[in-house]
C-alpha cells in the first residue's frame, strides 16, 4: 500500500466518523459539543493533506484533473470549515461536506483520471487561487442550503431537531455573505491570474470553463451589489448563491468530465 493510499484510508475513516457524529446531532434538540464534531474532522484533514501530497506531487509536475482537484477542494473546504467553526457556527456545514470528502478521497486514489502538468509560478498561483475560491464558494452554497431549510421550517411554523439550536436567520445570512465576499474576491484574483499567465485562456478546451466562470462571477457580483444597494436577503440571496455556484460547478467539473471521461483529452 502506498503512502497516499494509507493516509487516504485514515482520512476516509475519520471523515465518515465526523459525518456520523454530525448526523447524530441532527436528532438532538440541545447544542452539540463543538469539540466532538471537529476533532475527527481535524484528524481527517491532516491525513487527507498528507495523502494529497503523495498523490499530486510528481517528478514531472502536479497531478491535475477531475478527481485530484476535487479531492484538493474537499480538503480545503473541510479545513476552512474546521478553522471557521472555532469562531462562528459553521460546523453544521459538515453535514454536507464530510460525506462528500469521505467519498472523494478513495475515488481520487483508485479511479485514475487526470494528467500531470509542469507548474510555473503564475500557473501554480492561478490553480491555487481557483481551488481556494471554489472551496469558499462551496461553503457559501452549503450555507445557503441550510438557510433555505431554516426558512422553510420557519414558514411552516415547525422548527424541528437541530434547527432549534441554529443561529438566528440574521446571523446565518451574515455568515453567508461573509463567505460570498471572500469567495468573490478570490475568484476575481484567480481570473486575473488566468488572463495574465494562461497562454490561451480561450483555447477550444478552455473556452467553456472561462465563459462559465465569468458568468458565475457576474452572478455573485450582482448579488453583492443587490445586497449593498437594495438590502437583498432571504430567498433572493439563496437563489443567487445557488445559481452562481451551480454555474461555477459546471464550469470546472462539467467541462473536466466531458474532456477526461467522454473525449479523453486533457
Amino acid at each position: 500500500m502506498s503512502p497516499a493510499e494509507a493516509f487516504g484510508l485514515i482520512a476516509t475513516f475519520f471523515y465518515a466518523l465526523a459525518a456520523l457524529l454530525v448526523y447524530r446531532q441532527f436528532r438532538s434538540q440541545s447544542a452539540p459539543s463543538r469539540l466532538l464534531l471537529l476533532a475527527p474532522a481535524t484528524v481527517a484533514v491532516a491525513a487527507h493533506a498528507v495523502s494529497l501530497y503523495f498523490l499530486l506531487v510528481t517528478d514531472r509536475g502536479l497531478m491535475l484533473g477531475l478527481l485530484p482537484v476535487a479531492s484538493c477542494m474537499a480538503a480545503a473546504v473541510t479545513g476552512m470549515v474546521v478553522v471557521s467553526s472555532l469562531y462562528r457556527p459553521f460546523q453544521w456545514i459538515g453535514a454536507l461536506v464530510f460525506p462528500f470528502s469521505a467519498l472523494i478521497v478513495p475515488a481520487s486514489l483508485w479511479i485514475h483520471t487526470g494528467y500531470v502538468r509542469p507548474m510555473e509560478h503564475g500557473i501554480g498561483l492561478h490553480v491555487l487561487l481557483s481551488i481556494l475560491a471554489y472551496s469558499v464558494l462551496v461553503i457559501s452554497a452549503c450555507q445557503a442550503i441550510l438557510l433555505l431549510i431554516q426558512h422553510r421550517q420557519l414558514k411552516d411554523g415547525h422548527i424541528r431537531g437541530v434547527m432549534r439550536v441554529f443561529p438566528p436567520i440574521q446571523v446565518m445570512e451574515s455568515m453567508l455573505f461573509d463567505t460570498i465576499w471572500l469567495g468573490e474576491a478570490l475568484l476575481t484574483v484567480a481570473i486575473l491570474f488566468g488572463f495574465l499567465y494562461v497562454d490561451d485562456l480561450f483555447a477550444q478546451h478552455l473556452v467553456h470553463k472561462t465563459v462559465l466562470t465569468l458568468v458565475s462571477w457576474v452572478i455573485f457580483a450582482v448579488l453583492l451589489g443587490g445586497r449593498h444597494l437594495k438590502g437583498w436577503r432571504g430567498r433572493t440571496a439563496i437563489r443567487f448563491t445557488l445559481s452562481g455556484f451551480l454555474v461555477l460547478l459546471v464550469a470546472f467539473f462539467g467541462s473536466q468530465l466531458v474532456l477526461e471521461v467522454i473525449l479523453h483529452r486533457t
